[in-house]
């Protein structure tokens, strides 16, 4: 006769291989059948959450993480996936709290770094999601889906400088069109030149912008 602790893994692993095969219905009744023989085991809540965020069922993911968490402070995967279900139910802030703390319990743990870029494009700070894309470079220089997610973040980090520095600007002068159409039109290859030019016609004026980062 098997123990409770064997009873309990074989519904886990019936949960896993469903979970492979795509049937994750079926997987979340495997897990709620281990949990009821051993609902103390994090692991079997931080599978729960995972395939729960696979199907869309973000508060309950959550949920699952933050039982799994009781159990197990220390784990940075369950801190990443919480900020991740967090993320789609738009708790952007309490998001970046957890991806914090999968860092600091894991610094290098790669995709913590990526959800925080995520996120924090997602609130418009995006010098800091830039400094997330160039931390995963620093330790995976060859993972190109980071250096394009940060090319793109220094991009709208350099538009939004622009903007910023032509509000400041036509305080003082008339502001050429051209310059409003790179801002309108998202045009990133003229940005620095707009910027240059911006900055040139207010130093004419007597009134310099001041160079945002």
């Amino acid at each position: 006769m098997m123990s409770r602790e064997e009873s309990a893994g074989v519904w886990y692993h019936k949960g896993q291989t469903c979970c492979t095969t795509g049937k994750f219905d079926r997987a979340i009744v495997c897990y709620n059948r281990a949990l009821e023989i051993s609902p103390d085991d994090p692991v079997v809540w931080k599978r729960k959450g995972f395939v729960l965020l696979k199907i869309g069922r973000y508060n309950e993911a959550v949920a699952c993480y933050d039982r799994a968490l009781e159990l197990d402070p220390e784990d940075a995967t369950a801190w990443q996936r919480k900020g991740y279900a967090l993320a789609h139910l738009g708790a952007h802030a309490d998001a970046i709290a957890c991806c914090d703390r999968a860092i600091a319990l894991s610094p290098e743990r790669i995709i913590a770094w990526q959800s925080r870029g995520w996120l924090l494009g997602l609130m418009c700070r995006y010098g800091e999601a830039t400094d997330c894309y160039e931390k995963v470079l620093a330790i995976d220089p060859g993972r190109d889906s980071a250096a394009w997610h940060r090319e793109r973040m220094c991009e709208r980090r350099d538009l939004e400088a622009l903007a910023s520095e032509v509000r400041e600007a036509e305080q003082s002068i008339e502001v050429p069109a051209c310059i409003r159409e790179v801002i309108a039109e998202r045009d990133y290859r003229n940005i620095e030149l707009a910027r240059a030019v911006v900055r040139e016609l207010a130093r004419q004026a007597g009134r310099p912008v001041v160079r945002r980062p």
